[in-house]
């Protein structure tokens, strides 16, 4: 019980705090893994202890097995948050010296703050990530109720109340809901993603054209609706820790193709994590897509033929030292594309709607997690429903994809939806760059 009541010495109680500690780990298969722990930290960010916390966060907790790379890393920052909220920084309001004396008025405190404290970007954090937190934290001491229930200020019939909800199929269940209530902060977030299609093909042609390692990580991003990091993670199709791209070409033509991030790999000798992987799955390129795809593949092929790489991983996009590339890496050269040669091209173009967007391109960032959005509203603009949203995004639940459809009025007006012409367009300025180049990339 000596990692649960951990007490501070009076006076040096602000120099410390709780923290995340990840440690890594890759398995004999080259597999990507981590672990993660609440440590407590001094000044010096030096870890001074382990405690013991780990054990009353999970993940997968009423399944018998669970994947190797699963990790509650997420709920831990919202538990190492409320420590260092009661125990820490309002010590002097709080009086309580470990986590068995907590109270739930201290829990309403914490999540009333927690609800609305401002970012550093003027926002406050949406109902999505407070909603996370409260059963996260509301988890975590009802798991420690039931081995220190007795030492406890904290009861378990504190932490949930019971209530009749209906389910999608309209059938009525009992369900634990955690007995708090937050009032959430307005939500004025706008967060600047938008693409016109007429941009988004330019934005393509200035890629291959001054930034060929990144211009098919684009296209992973906007055909496959790959997030970033995942984009990061996808390996060559020789690659000896299995094929990255899955192709299906009948009759020389593409019929089907699959981006493998089933799971998370090494890419690099030195150990640096690439990108992460939010839901390991084979991701299909959106069939209207494939043939724009094939080209840009193609294009990326003859690219990589002038590259040096680490044959032991054969990543699908490496940095100027031949080693895989970073989310970090790529997000600093997108950044460097839209600044350098998309938003000076967009400001001339004869255009009027380009010459608008690049000026909105000197008040917003445009980052690659745009590239996502794109895809999503031509999934909407396409006719597809929820659930075949949520599908092509490989999301785990359905939320993103209602809210798409619920904008879907907006989005038509705003937006248009991407057709052959994108495919000829890529056609016709890739071939200035690398000749002629068939689907199959020979």
């Amino acid at each position: 019980m000596t990692d649960i009541v951990l007490k501070l010495k009076p006076g040096w109680r602000l120099q410390y705090r709780y923290s995340v500690y990840e440690h890594k780990l890759i398995s004999s298969d080259n597999l990507l893994y981590s672990r993660s722990f609440i440590v407590l930290k001094n000044h010096y960010d030096v870890i001074v202890h382990f405690t013991g916390f780990h054990k009353y966060i999970g993940v997968y907790e009423n399944s018998v097995c669970r994947p190797l790379a699963a990790d509650a890393k997420t709920k831990m920052h919202y538990v190492c948050s409320m420590l260092n909220y009661i125990l820490i920084g309002n010590y002097g309001k709080f009086r309580a010296d470990h986590v068995f004396q907590v109270s739930k008025e201290m829990l309403d405190y914490f999540f009333r703050d927690f609800a609305s404290e401002k970012l550093p970007n003027g926002s406050y954090r949406g109902r999505q990530s407070i909603e996370k937190c409260v059963h996260a934290i509301t988890a975590f001491f009802n798991k420690l109720t039931r081995k220190y229930g007795g030492y406890m200020v904290l009861k378990k019939g504190q932490l949930y109340v019971e209530k009749t909800v209906f389910t999608m199929r309209g059938k009525m269940q009992k369900k634990l809901i955690p007995n708090f209530q937050v009032s959430v902060m307005p939500e004025h977030k706008s967060i600047f993603r938008d693409i016109p299609t007429k941009v988004f093909q330019i934005l393509i042609n200035q890629a291959f054209l001054h930034a060929k390692d990144i211009a098919f990580a684009i296209c992973v991003q906007a055909f496959a609706g790959l997030r970033p990091g995942e984009a990061c993670c996808v390996r060559q199709e020789g690659s000896p820790l299995g094929s990255g791209v899955i192709l299906t070409i009948v009759d020389g033509a593409l019929k089907r193709a699959e981006i493998d991030i089933t799971a998370e790999y090494a890419l690099r000798s030195d150990g640096i994590v690439c990108g992460r992987i939010k839901k390991e799955r084979r991701q299909r390129v959106y069939p209207a897509f494939l043939p724009v795809f094939s080209k840009a593949y193609a294009f990326h092929k003859e690219f990589l033929k002038t590259q040096s790489y680490e044959p032991e991983y054969y990543p699908m996009f490496v940095n100027s030292k031949g080693m895989a590339m970073t989310y970090g890496d790529y997000q600093a050269r997108f950044k460097n594309l839209v600044t350098k040669h998309l938003r000076p091209l967009l400001l001339n173009h004869e255009d009027s709607e380009c010459r608008l967007y690049g000026q909105l391109l000197y008040e917003h960032s445009l980052g690659p997690h745009a590239l996502r959005h794109w895809f999503s509203v031509q999934l909407v603009l396409m006719g597809e429903d929820i659930a075949q949203i949520q599908y092509w995004r490989g999301d785990t639940s359905p939320e993103s994809a209602l809210g798409y459809l619920q904008n879907k009025g907006d989005l038509v007006k705003e937006l248009s939806a991407a057709n052959e012409l994108l495919a000829g367009f890529m056609m016709k300025e890739g071939s200035k760059l690398y000749g002629k180049t068939t689907a199959s990339g020979k």
